[in-house]
């Protein structure tokens, strides 16, 4: 009914000339105050008028503008009627229908939620109908070979529209949304560009306008890098020194030695998209970030890591980087990899990094390096001899000098040589127990000579051979157990087997922790004694249990025997691992009677010194109760223990060390042991010797401010992380809590007077907080970075420090995010050896990439032709590795939801500030250095967060680019929410215009 009295007032309208404020007064009249034209089909009826010939009516659709411009009429409903015209021969009508969109297409925006629901699709329809436009010209010319006057003309509009509505980024990015909205819709725009590509390549047609078909192929295959977005990043190119990765990799490497290949290629990738780095670029500062940790350290330990894993790991890595980052029509390289020659051009140019290096290892340390990779395929021999050639001259001279000074052997030598031994000795204990007995015992205690051991693990681990040489230590333990009755020579080097093997294994559980090398439920008499009896760092035993599981006849009759002054078990059904396990029995007993003196001294005495003298394991089974024992008791109670501990630390006599073989090696190893198991539980400062290994703890009497300042120091002074500073850094991280080490960290950021110093600073920070990424992130978010916030302002908090801040919270928020899952099975996170915490639930650090054919379970597979970067598998693991975390774990979440939650208190009032402004920045990073990943945290995003921020901040800081990006466009309600707040954009944007004019 509406309808009709709508045609008949355009009707009397017309017939009596009314200007565009009759039509306005006149039609408040038939549509009742407060309803809009849209829903009795104004526009329909207008343009239905307009276009009855065969020319468009100017009156009528003067009329259209002036409803727009009142308000009467969408835009939306405005569009979709326009490009419901199919009349395409009338060549005047549709050259005033494409003036009149180019007269309004300035002006397009939504005001309700009605309007901002029909506009994506009306928007795609408007696309669609200029495409069949520019279509039905172009097959004109295709099929006549010219274009009449009239044909020309529509022809320029039609371009010019295009032109202008490319132009506009609000609805470029409208189009985007309606494109993920009504795909199949949108598919028919891409049908007409392929028609009319077809019919330019066929008639030769040349468009008037010269960039034409490149805003056709924009509009046809949108996708937001079309839509702009301002940057924060001041550098968008690489920075030309990079601070994070040699601190990055120390720490990873030096504190979690048992990481696979796959976690440190996911961490690289993570490391080269903040970065931006091309392979070449990331090649090189791996390379460089292994000679630089290496350079620079005194420990053995440190340098036998370092060193095997700059040598064995670092070609694995480079080589699964450059298999996921290569293109798929890109050829596999046949004898070299270019980026990884390119990225040795760049190591030359650094010579004293390189004499350095020379000079430590007292060797050509590019012609070392380059010959073993060139059988590994990253470089051939030209390159070897070239690269070599260029550092001849300066390492000659270089070791003339050191040899005139001192003739020390270099540590790469040992380690590259300590690859062939571990074969050797894998080979050997997988072979038949009972017919290489000597053989494998002289294996053993070789390998116990100088740092040989230290060395062989090194290597395991980096080649992730470590479970295979841990498992056959536990089966070689097993075999070796005392058969009762068995006397003589066999007797001999089977007690001597179990000693050497149980100590081994007990010395690389203290390094690596039972959780990493050690299965859940292994039945060996081993594992069962770590589970009940072995003392960790961070692991206390509870020695009451220790004492429960004895067998108190078996007590008793050790503790008669040891009591003996020259005992003796020859007769005894007792076995070497009985004993072993009612140690704490006999021990306990011992201390009550000496703290009754019911014992003398000299009584504990003998029974220790029997005790030690019978078999080294033994000193270690029973510190690992003393050590448990001290946990338990007073301060004032501790002596007693401890000076038992000491007497097992007191060197063996001549005739001791007569009486057994190989027990120079055994007692060095067993003191080691010792050594730690009385630190973990009574520590007097630093541990100074052999036993100090990257997992202990490191104890001042100094404050933990202290301490901090004086690592800080000399963190700053390098510029990098020195590994004995890493290991510092850690001890206060579990000293002091994430959120204490957070916060100084942070601090000392902020103390930075220049933005250079201040990202160098954040590199750093960035790298030392996967300590523990996850709990470190979680401090950041809840409790420091709003304590900055909400606490400080002014300087401390303005640019750059906040833009600092919110890129370290962004970093840390990615590397946090990254998931890692394992296809066929569920691997624990990688840990050190004093983690107490569930590995489960912390598995978040684990990186989302499948297994990298690393597998403890193999040999050095990972050197063979037939890896898996060249096998079938390379392309589930290409997919895996890029594949985006659908959803957030905790703690990361939570932590994310009071952030957001915070930022949505900082938003509610209308005043700019920096609060306000660090909202923005923190945001607009997410979406700048996440893209695609950070989907799942921009999730989280509240719905009114962004709307707010909208009308507080500048229009020119926040582009469509950036809401288009804050939104899964795939979903109704990202959709609703990113229309919502572009339109809202948009009318800020026409209002400050307005005001201008």
């Amino acid at each position: 009914m509406k309808e009709n009295k709508i045609i008949k007032l355009i009707h009397v309208a017309w017939r009596e000339r009314w200007t565009d404020s009759q039509w306005g007064i006149n039609i408040k009249n038939v549509i009742p105050r407060g309803a809009g034209g849209d829903a009795y089909n104004l526009s329909d009826c207008i343009l239905q008028q307009a276009l009855i010939g065969s020319t468009a009516n100017p009156m009528v659709l003067n009329y259209l503008k002036h409803s727009l411009c009142a308000h009467l009429v969408s835009y939306a409903a405005v569009l979709r009627r326009i490009s419901k015209y199919d009349h395409f021969d009338r060549i005047y009508c549709l050259t005033s229908l494409l003036d009149f969109v180019e007269s309004i297409l300035d002006g397009v925006t939504c005001r309700t939620k009605v309007e901002e629901s029909i506009l994506p699709g009306a928007i795609v329809s408007l696309v669609d109908w200029l495409m069949q436009i520019f279509a039905t010209i172009t097959t004109s010319y295709e099929m006549n070979r010219e274009l009449s006057a009239e044909q020309s003309y529509l022809h320029d509009q039609c371009c010019t529209v295009i032109e202008k509505l490319v132009r506009n980024q609000f609805i470029l990015a409208i189009l985007y949304v309606g494109r993920q909205e009504d795909p199949d819709n949108y598919s028919k725009i891409r049908e007409n560009y392929a028609t009319i590509k077809t019919s330019l390549t066929n008639s030769n047609f040349t468009p008037s306008h010269p960039n034409v078909e490149k805003y056709l192929q924009k509009l046809a295959y949108i996708d937001v890098h079309h839509l702009d977005m301002k940057t924060l990043d001041v550098h968008p190119l690489p920075e030309p020194i990079s601070y994070c990765v040699q601190p990055l990799l120390a720490v990873e490497v030096l504190l979690n030695p048992c990481n696979d290949t796959s976690y440190y290629v996911a961490e690289m990738q993570m490391l080269q998209r903040l970065k931006k780095f091309s392979n070449t670029r990331l090649f090189y500062e791996i390379i460089r970030a292994g000679f630089v940790s290496l350079s620079n350290v005194a420990e053995t330990s440190h340098d036998t890591m370092l060193g095997a894993f700059t040598f064995f790991k670092v070609p694995q890595i480079i080589k699964q980087l450059h298999a996921l980052n290569r293109a798929p029509t890109e050829p596999t390289p046949t004898d070299f990899i270019p980026e990884v020659v390119e990225a040795f051009e760049m190591l030359l140019e650094d010579n004293l990094l390189l004499d350095l290096m020379d000079s430590k290892c007292s060797c050509n340390i590019i012609d070392y390096l380059l010959n073993d990779w060139a059988k590994q395929h990253l470089v051939n021999e030209v390159h070897v001899k070239h690269f070599a050639a260029q550092r001849d001259q300066e390492a000659s001279l270089l070791l003339q000098k050191r040899e005139w000074g001192n003739q020390t052997q270099s540590i790469i030598n040992f380690i590259i040589r300590a690859e062939v031994p571990l074969s050797g000795v894998l080979k050997t204990l997988s072979t038949d127990y009972n017919k290489v007995q000597e053989a494998l015992l002289e294996v053993l205690c070789t390998v116990l000579v100088g740092n040989s051991f230290d060395l062989l693990l090194s290597v395991a681990t980096v080649e992730g051979r470590l479970k295979t040489f841990v498992s056959r230590l536990i089966q070689c333990n097993e075999n070796s157990k005392q058969i009762p009755g068995e006397v003589g020579k066999s007797s001999i080097i089977r007690s001597t087997l179990f000693d050497v093997s149980f100590l081994m294994l007990t010395s690389i559980v203290q390094t690596y922790g039972s959780s990493v090398v050690l299965t859940d439920n292994g039945d060996s008499f081993f594992e069962k004694w770590v589970r009940e009896c072995m003392v960790e760092r961070n692991k206390p035993k509870n020695p009451r249990k220790m004492i429960a599981i004895c067998d108190e006849n078996i007590v008793d009759e050790i503790l008669m025997t040891f009591s003996k002054p020259d005992a003796q078990l020859k007769t005894s059904n007792i076995t070497w691992q009985d004993i072993c396990i009612n140690l704490p029995g006999v021990l306990y007993h011992v201390l009550i009677s000496w703290e009754k003196e019911t014992l003398s001294a000299a009584d504990v005495k003998n029974i220790l010194d029997n005790i030690k003298r019978r078999m080294f394991s033994f000193s270690v089974c029973a510190t690992s109760f003393l050590s448990a024992y001290m946990h338990s008791v007073k301060d004032k109670e501790v002596l007693k223990p401890l000076n038992m501990i000491q007497q097992f630390l007191t060197p063996a006599g001549n005739d001791e060390m007569s009486s057994q073989e190989n027990v120079k090696e055994r007692l060095a190893l067993s003191f080691q042991i010792i050594r730690k198991m009385q630190y973990y539980a009574h520590p007097t400062g630093s541990l100074k010797s052999r036993s100090l290994t990257l997992t202990q703890n490191l104890v001042s009497r100094n404050p933990l401010i202290d301490q901090f300042k004086d690592v800080w120091s000399t963190v700053a002074d390098h510029g990098w992380v020195p590994p004995r500073a890493a290991q510092v850094i850690e001890s206060l991280l579990h000293a002091a809590g994430p959120a204490w080490l957070a916060s100084q960290l942070v601090e000392e950021m902020l103390k930075c007077k220049y933005k250079k110093d201040m990202m160098k600073t954040l590199d750093i920070i960035f790298a030392i907080s996967h300590l523990d990424i996850e709990r470190v992130t979680e401090a950041l978010l809840t409790q420091v970075v709003p304590q900055i916030i909400n606490n400080r302002q002014g300087d401390d908090i303005n640019e750059p420090q906040s833009y600092v801040l919110a890129r370290l919270c962004v970093y840390c928020i990615i590397s946090a995010l990254e998931t890692r899952t394992q296809a066929n099975f569920s691997q624990k996170k990688r840990s050190r050896s004093h983690d107490g915490e569930d590995l489960e639930l912390n598995a978040a650090k684990m990186r989302k990439i499948t297994g990298d054919g690393s597998d403890n379970s193999c040999s050095n597979d990972f050197l063979s032709e037939n890896s898996l970067l060249l096998g079938s598998n390379m392309s589930s693991l290409h997919s895996s590795m890029r594949e985006t975390p659908t959803q957030l774990r905790e703690p990361l979440q939570s932590s994310i939801q009071y952030i957001f939650r915070v930022f949505q208190q900082f938003v509610t009032t209308e005043e700019l500030s920096p609060k306000i402004y660090f909202v923005y920045q923190f945001i607009s990073l997410l979406v700048e250095c996440g893209k695609e990943r950070i989907r799942p945290v921009l999730k989280l995003l509240p719905a009114t967060l962004m709307h707010n921020l909208l009308k507080v901040m500048l229009t020119e800081d926040i582009n469509v680019g950036l809401i288009s990006r804050l939104y899964d466009l795939r979903f109704n309600n990202g959709r609703q929410s990113a229309v919502s707040d572009l339109c809202l954009w948009r009318n800020i944007k026409l209002k400050q215009q307005s005001i201008q004019l």
